[in-house]
């Protein structure tokens, strides 16, 4: 009975592609910066879902698509979409930013441990090493972000807290879990763009003011999101996840936040100090570290 599910390199490095895609998050959103974040969600996931629609559209696969994923599959897609990034953006707005994002980047670490408890996935020591070896500079380099030595208690910012490591327990989770619907065509990630959308444009409207207007530049930067970190991102990232090695790339995705990092230091005016690029070594050392000696399980 040949169950067995084989490891494909290609969908490893189309899942590696969206991971780089990811890492131009910040560098856009700070063009962004002004637009209320669930209308930002609904916008640029609308974007997301028109390219998949007109891309499906022309190749003729839009009805077999439908046809094709089931309806759990687009339910669990689309609140993972939509409920993860709810809950980002719940915790930068009620946490200190720089323990919110340490927290809600465990995902990676999650995976990398989820996926290695699944059957036949494969989790190896090295795999464990670099993950660790990655997380530690994640933490430097999220601390090295503010010198501020204003602390404030926990009981203020816990719902921040809680919300954050609800990101990193919904994305990982969602990422292992998606693997269970390996037969679904990765064309179903237009279906959970859609429904993100939509619950986001509802969300914006119950919770937001709408803006009376946005400049030109704003628009580009919400175009750039829509194509790129949530459009083809989560193309790629589904390929891979379904297809290709899960551990690898929980490990590998710790590269995000160093190329978001070195992105901002090449096309903005900020100064990358002492701490993040020594963060930055070790981050990739432990990615390397878990790339160069995967598990050699069958």
């Amino acid at each position: 009975m040949s169950s067995t599910t084989s490891i494909s390199p290609q969908a490893t490095l189309i899942g590696s592609i969206a991971i780089l895609l990811w890492s131009s998050l910040a560098l856009f959103t700070t063009q962004a910066g002004l637009v209320p974040p669930l209308l930002l969600l609904a916008i640029t996931f609308g974007v997301a879902t028109l390219l998949f629609f007109v891309v499906y559209l022309l190749k003729g696969e839009l009805t077999l698509s439908w046809q094709k994923t089931p309806k759990q599959a687009i339910v669990m897609g689309g609140l993972g979409f939509f409920f993860y990034h709810f809950c980002y953006f719940y915790a930068f707005q009620h946490a200190p930013p720089v323990e919110a994002g340490l927290i809600a980047y465990l995902w990676p670490l999650l995976i990398v441990l989820l996926a290695g408890l699944t059957s036949r996935n494969g989790l190896s020591w090295t795999h464990l090493v670099g993950a660790v070896i990655a997380f530690v500079g994640t933490g430097i380099m999220l601390q090295s972000k503010t010198q501020s030595t204003d602390v404030v208690g926990f009981k203020t910012h816990w719902t921040g807290y809680a919300a954050a490591f609800a990101c990193a327990l919904i994305w990982s989770s969602y990422s292992v879990a998606n693997r269970r619907f390996q037969q679904v065509p990765s064309s179903s990630v237009l279906w959970y763009c859609l429904i993100t959308s939509l619950l986001a444009g509802i969300s914006h409207l119950a919770l937001e003011t709408t803006p009376s207007s946005l400049k030109a530049s704003t628009w580009l930067a919400i175009f750039g999101l829509g194509l790129g970190p949530v459009g083809v991102a989560f193309f790629c990232w589904d390929v891979g996840v379904k297809r290709g090695n899960l551990s690898l790339l929980g490990v590998l995705s710790y590269t995000a936040p160093a190329l978001s990092t070195a992105w901002l230091g090449l096309f903005t005016d900020a100064h990358l100090s002492q701490g993040q690029i020594i963060a930055c070594l070790f981050i990739s050392f432990g990615a390397l570290f878990a790339s160069l000696m995967p598990n050699k399980a069958h």
